[in-house]
């Protein structure tokens, strides 16, 4: 019997790597059901990758990498929360959207250090899983910022940004 019946993951994938599939493969070893949510605003995360020169790729094209490599696995869910219009320093709003949106009872919210405190005011409900971001030291800023880092991209998600780099074009779906 594992852990906890429902555990949440919240990011931006931008991109996926394997510094997010192991906090998902933890999760996978003490959950039952497994909600992996990328949470972002559109405009701002294309805004992100322009800065740097890396393809946008469109939430549910990430979310497609994360499902096809995770294809195997029915009790993990992949899930898109628009957070447009919503301001992401305002926690309350935050939680509350995100609960109207996300309509799963999560029982446990796997996050780093620095979400503890908001996760036990606005996730009550919810036990803080807390996870090490530096276990697996790369970060999607380290991806997009230097091309040779797209090795540690999910495997699902490589040849596709090879392909629009390839190609000097961005996605804007």
């Amino acid at each position: 019997m594992r852990k906890y019946k429902v555990g949440c993951f919240v990011g931006k994938f931008l991109p996926p790597h394997i510094g997010h599939l192991s906090v998902i493969n933890k999760m996978i070893d003490e959950c039952e059901n497994v909600v992996v949510v990328l949470a972002e605003d559109q405009e701002l995360s294309q805004q992100k990758c322009k800065k740097v020169g890396f393809p946008y790729f469109s939430a549910l094209k990430r979310l497609q990498w994360l499902r096809d490599y995770y294809k195997n696995y029915p009790n993990v869910n992949f899930v898109f929360f628009d957070e447009k219009g919503i301001d992401p320093k305002n926690y309350e709003m935050w939680s509350k959207n995100f609960k109207e949106k996300i309509p799963i009872k999560i029982t446990a919210k796997y996050a780093d250090a620095s979400y503890k405190m908001l996760n036990e005011k606005y996730f009550p409900e919810c036990i803080f899983v807390e996870i090490d971001r530096n276990k697996i030291n790369i970060h999607g800023t380290d991806i997009r910022e230097n091309l040779n880092n797209i090795k540690y991209v999910v495997p699902t998600g490589q040849q596709d940004i090879l392909t629009v780099l390839k190609k000097g074009e961005q996605e804007n779906e």
